[in-house]
């Protein structure tokens, strides 16, 4: 058998001619080659024409395989033309000799399987040694295609180096796998087909299944290990086209097949099988042609903006409430994870059985109960009635594999999809149903595992549809990177992760807390639903609330248990919020938070909960920052239950008690007592509630050293907290924090959180949080950088430098380059709930260059001090928190006043970077 399908494989759809957009066919691309010697620019030309025209087939509708199939067929046109051309061009110069040249088409393009802008992969087969000729063909082929402009692959070979090298690489043996002849001595290629089919499809397959099942485990990890990411990689992602690639090739090796089709004749896979995969493999071909025609080149990422540009072009309508893009990623995930299932059931089929080797040896069958075996590593169906005998078998079947630590088998999965419909409202009831489940959440191994398994089965969203309508749900924020489900199902392998002991050293307090914890499977259940209320409009959680009190009763909670699920459904937000925008500094943002919470155990469960949600958000989402702030909330509200209803400290008491030791500390360092007298009496009585007395002596000097100077600067670096402090000392002045937070980001350091006190005599200090995260730790740990920063700041002090000038010249540098963004919609809250001393000020909006120093320059213009501020990025999105008053140090509680404080900001942030950023 050949071990491919045919030359003339990718023939099937010519493209029509066209005279009006350049020769179409071998013989008129020769007739201009001859003419013009100039093989290069006609064939440039040539691949332009025949682009725009597939573009105009695609978006009026072709499908994938149509365009696939075409641009194959216009590049063996332009091959075989050259070869032609190439041929007579050495036959002109020299006499032939008796030698011969096939040219072989190898990977994606061997397959007949050429998106729009497609690399192309060239194998030159010559007879002995290389000669003239099949230098001189090599030659001028390859520098047409490279005038082109292609990207060409290309190795120039007898056929007995290329067995060979097969033997010897592994990525030549792939490559070669996918061989088709184009064009030359046919007979060469004849030879090397039955070469490889002798000494090299039998030989080694065993290491060359472990060498391509790892290769293929380290590009999903690379690539996001996960079919589920909100700006997937089509190609190499899972469930993207090299899945597909990869079981195929296995296929090749052990069944010698070269398609799809001849599988089903050797009823490896069945026709229904084969059906949608290939339904599947079009939809991925035409998303990739797609990213092709509009990047103009090879670009294979459905990025956000693709998908809003791709989305109505195709066809796809908007669904209601939905953000752009969700119809078509919606699909996008349902073909992906065909592509991902079929790809693992071929696996596991192809290396089920494999001959030799201790990687793949036969182990004895174990029969685990009635119809059930596991073999080796998988779990398989004996009877094919065991699940309408017993449909609860659907469930338990995951809770097998879950102790016995195997896998479904690729058969047993097709039966479970096969018979998801048993499981119906009835069954949901039964509660031997919710027995199953809890026993899966109550394991001490594999919980997330086996819910994933069950998840991409169908059976998790058939016992819990309302889990299952999240299923690939699409809710744009830009800095999660996976679709609803999967960030929830995230969440529990990130929990199961710090339970294991996986994060001691980074989380100490938190794998203390999740190991002692009694209720841990709550806890998975409530992170399974506590997004389920997403995408039906704003409260997210109150509706999940509610949607979690029936699918908890359905499980057969007992009250308690509802009632703590439901809690942390209707709370999730509740901790990192307060976390990262509240004043912990105040005892009652603490004790409200506390109050809110109402027992050990559930601050316990909603500390573990909220960690794993932001864990599960994205990469580097949680960091030592977060920890910081989520732990240090932790404790004040632990101190604050276990106080209970015992009396508090009198704050006067507690006031003079710190200032007593801080006189102390600072006469004993020898300062004089007429300078820690004006300190203690001028310091606003806050800051001896807020700032740690190991720091104050430092503060203290750094003002005592102010004198005639125009500010006094420190900053200290904290790597392990990933932050630095830079501290400022000046003259109080009417926007203070503005300048100071322009000359930061005019210096690109961004700034984490801010605290401002003033003394009575008019000296103010602010304290400033930068962040080192997200790279930006080398560039906060530069000397230089902040002898810049100083240098600016005094200039602006003193009236050398506006700041508005300053911070405009840096937008231009370093917006330079930015990606595109998704816009979001600005919102501002101002509140006077929050604290009881100050306005709080809620500013959320897209993220850019001069947005914070335009937000306090406005504030500024409003006559609002700013005495504390928080600022959380998340990917190009700000939330910036501020603690304001008015010039007496009273709240902004005139509704006339806040409505103009709101149309402010909102008009302000609403403006152009640029714009907002000079005002």
């Amino acid at each position: 058998m050949s071990l491919v399908t045919g030359a003339n494989r990718a023939e099937s759809a010519p493209i029509p001619e066209s005279s009006a957009r350049g020769p179409r066919g071998q013989e008129a691309l020769l007739a201009q080659f001859n003419a013009s010697k100039r093989p290069g620019a006609i064939a440039r030309a040539y691949l332009e024409s025949v682009r725009a025209e597939l573009a105009e087939r695609h978006f009026a509708g072709a499908s994938g395989s149509e365009i696939v199939t075409a641009m194959t067929a216009a590049m063996d046109d332009l091959l075989r033309a050259l070869f032609q051309y190439a041929d007579a061009e050495h036959g002109r110069r020299f006499t032939k000799l008796n030698q011969k040249i096939a040219v072989v088409a190898r990977g994606g393009y061997g397959r007949g399987e050429l998106n729009p802008q497609s690399d192309v992969d060239l194998l030159f087969l010559h007879d002995y040694k290389r000669g003239p000729y099949a230098e001189i063909v090599t030659e001028i082929i390859l520098h047409a295609l490279w005038d082109a402009g292609l990207t060409v692959g290309h190795g120039v070979r007898t056929a007995k180096e290329c067995v060979r090298l097969a033997n010897e690489d592994l990525k030549e043996k792939t490559a070669i796998l996918d061989a088709r002849f184009l064009c030359g001595d046919e007979k060469l290629y004849a030879d090397l087909d039955q070469l490889l089919i002798a000494d090299v499809l039998n030989r080694n397959q065993d290491k060359f299944f472990t060498t391509k099942l790892e290769e293929s485990r380290k590009r999903h990890a690379q690539y996001g290990d996960s079919i589920y990411l909100l700006e997937p990689q089509i190609k190499e992602g899972e469930g993207g086209l090299r899945d597909l690639h990869t079981a195929m090739w296995l296929a090749k090796v052990k069944y010698k097949v070269h398609s799809l089709e001849e599988l089903v004749q050797k009823a490896v896979i069945t026709e229904p099988e084969a059906a949608e995969v290939i339904e599947a493999r079009d939809f991925l071909w035409r998303m990739r042609n797609s990213l092709h025609f509009l990047t103009g080149r090879h670009f294979d990422q459905l990025t956000f903006e693709m998908q809003e540009r791709i989305e109505p072009m195709l066809g796809f309508k908007p669904e209601d409430g939905q953000a752009a893009g969700s119809a078509l990623m919606r699909a996008y995930y349902q073909h992906a994870s065909t592509v991902h299932r079929f790809a693992e059931g071929l696996i596991a089929r192809v290396t089920e059985n494999s001959r030799g080797g201790r990687f793949f040896r036969r182990t004895p069958t174990r029969k685990i109960r009635p119809g059930v075996i596991v073999q080796r590593n998988l779990l398989s169906i004996a009877e094919p009635d065991v699940f309408k005998r017993d449909p609860l078998n659907l469930i338990t079947i995951y809770a097998d594999c879950q102790a016995q630590n195997v896998s479904l088998s690729g058969s047993a999965y097709q039966l479970v999809r096969d018979n998801l419909e048993l499981i119906d409202d009835e069954m949901r009831k039964d509660p031997r149903v919710a027995a199953a489940l809890m026993t899966i959440l109550s394991a001490r191994q594999r919980v997330a595992e086996t819910l994933e398994a069950m998840h991409l089965s169908g059976v998790l969203g058939a016992i819990i549809p309302e889990f299952g309508n999240l299923y690939a749900r699409v809710l744009h924020d830009l800095y999660h990177i996976y679709t609803v489900d999967r960030h929830s199902l995230v969440a529990v392998r990130e929990l199961e992760r710090l339970r294991t002991g996986e994060f001691k050293d980074p989380t100490p307090l938190l794998t203390e807390v999740v190991r002692e914890f009694d209720e841990l499977p709550l806890v998975f259940l409530a992170l399974l639903l506590h997004d389920i209320g997403k995408g039906h409009g704003h409260d997210h959680h109150e509706r999940g609330a509610r949607l979690t009190v029936e699918v908890s009763q359905r499980l057969g909670l007992n009250s308690e248990e509802i009632d703590l699920v439901v809690f942390l459904v209707r709370n999730h937000l509740m901790m990192s919020q307060v976390a990262q925008k509240g004043d912990l500094d105040d005892h009652t943002t603490v004790e409200e938070f506390g109050r809110t919470v109402g027992s050990i155990d559930r601050l316990k469960a909603l500390y573990l909960l909220t960690y794993a949600d932001m864990r599960a958000v994205a990469p580097k989402v949680y960091n030592n920052w977060c920890d910081m702030l989520l732990s240090d909330l932790y404790m004040r509200a632990l101190k604050v239950l276990e106080q209970g209803d015992r009396e508090a400290v009198d704050p006067a008491r507690r006031l003079a008690t710190v200032k007593a030791a801080v006189r102390e500390t600072l006469l004993g360092a020898g300062a004089p007592d007429s300078d820690v007298s004006a300190f203690l009496d001028q310091m606003p009585d806050r800051y001896f509630f807020t700032v740690p007395e190991a720091d104050i002596p430092l503060h203290f000097d750094l003002m005592r050293s102010l004198t005639d100077r125009a500010l006094v600067c420190r900053i200290r670096h904290f790597p392990e907290l990933e932050f630095s402090e830079f501290i400022v000392v000046t003259r109080d002045q009417p926007g203070l924090f503005s300048m100071i937070a322009g000359a930061l980001t005019a210096n690109n350091l961004n700034i984490l959180s801010a605290r401002i006190t003033t003394r009575t005599n008019g000296i103010a200090m602010d304290v400033f949080r930068v962040s080192h995260q997200m790279g930006a730790a080398s560039m906060a740990m530069e000397e230089d950088r902040w002898l810049r920063v100083e240098r600016d700041l005094e200039r602006v002090i003193t009236g050398q430098q506006d700041i508005a000038g300053l911070v405009a010249a840096a937008h231009h540098v370093q917006s330079a380059g930015r990606k595109f963004v998704r816009h979001v919609p600005t919102e501002v809250t101002v509140d006077n709930r929050t604290s009881e001393q100050f306005t709080v000020i809620d500013v959320f909006t897209q993220d850019r260059v001069g947005l914070l120093f335009a937000i306090t320059h406005t504030l500024y213009r409003l006559g609002l001090l700013i005495h504390l501020a928080r600022i959380s990025t998340n990917a190009d999105q700000a939330l910036d928190v501020f603690y304001v008053s008015d010039r007496e140090g009273g709240k902004i509680e005139d509704l006339d006043r806040m409505r103009e404080l709101r149309a402010a900001l909102l008009e302000k942030v609403e403006q152009n970077p640029t714009e907002g950023a000079t005002a």
